[in-house]
């Protein structure tokens, strides 16, 4: 007799507005579903070629199209999917230089991140920027279209942010491996 009064007081309170407000706050019970094979098969397919039509991609993932559509909007609603887009050849466009750029702070004030936080977020020579445990605090991607650029752009970081202990770059010689696909084989399902 307990375990039902529990049960349904437990229902009751489920089925309260408050409760489930509260439990979504905490991300209780707004999990998002399960991958399944098939989900695991699409994102697969659409991270290796997203330009894949929808009968392309049922006759790959071995669904109707309809449900590959459906999916793939529950993918993109749950966050699994964040963007679609084309990966540009740097080279043919004239940026011939990466380099991966380590920076070290001077001191650890609020204006001094905000400062820099700036510069990174306008610089569109940075592709990617990571704040990191280590040495440094920082590890940004750099384009450029020759040396004269990356040198031109790392003395305008410097004077601008003003507050940096030290800039280390590495010139990338030759790409051995570059991908955006996540290694999806190892999900377990």
């Amino acid at each position: 007799m307990f375990a039902i009064f529990d049960t349904l007081r437990y229902y009751r309170a489920w089925k309260s507005p408050r409760f489930r407000q509260i439990c979504r706050y905490f991300d209780m019970t707004s999990k998002s579903h399960p991958l399944d094979l098939f989900d695991v098969r699409l994102l697969a397919a659409i991270q290796s070629n997203a330009e894949l039509t929808q009968t392309e991609l049922s006759q790959v993932v071995n669904l109707s199209a309809a449900q590959c559509s459906r999916r793939l909007d529950r993918l993109r609603s749950e966050g699994l999917i964040q963007n679609v887009v084309a990966i540009l050849n740097p080279e043919k466009l004239g940026f011939s230089v990466v380099a991966h750029t380590l920076v070290s702070l001077r001191s650890h004030t609020e204006e001094g991140n905000a400062q820099l936080h700036r510069f990174i977020e306008t610089a569109p020579e940075i592709l990617e920027c990571y704040s990191q445990t280590g040495d440094a605090d920082f590890l940004m991607k750099i384009v450029a279209s020759d040396l004269d650029h990356l040198s031109i752009f790392l003395e305008r970081m410097i004077k601008v942010t003003g507050g940096l202990a030290s800039v280390t770059s590495s010139i990338v010689l030759r790409t051995i491996k570059k991908s955006t696909e996540l290694p999806l084989q190892i999900i377990q399902t």
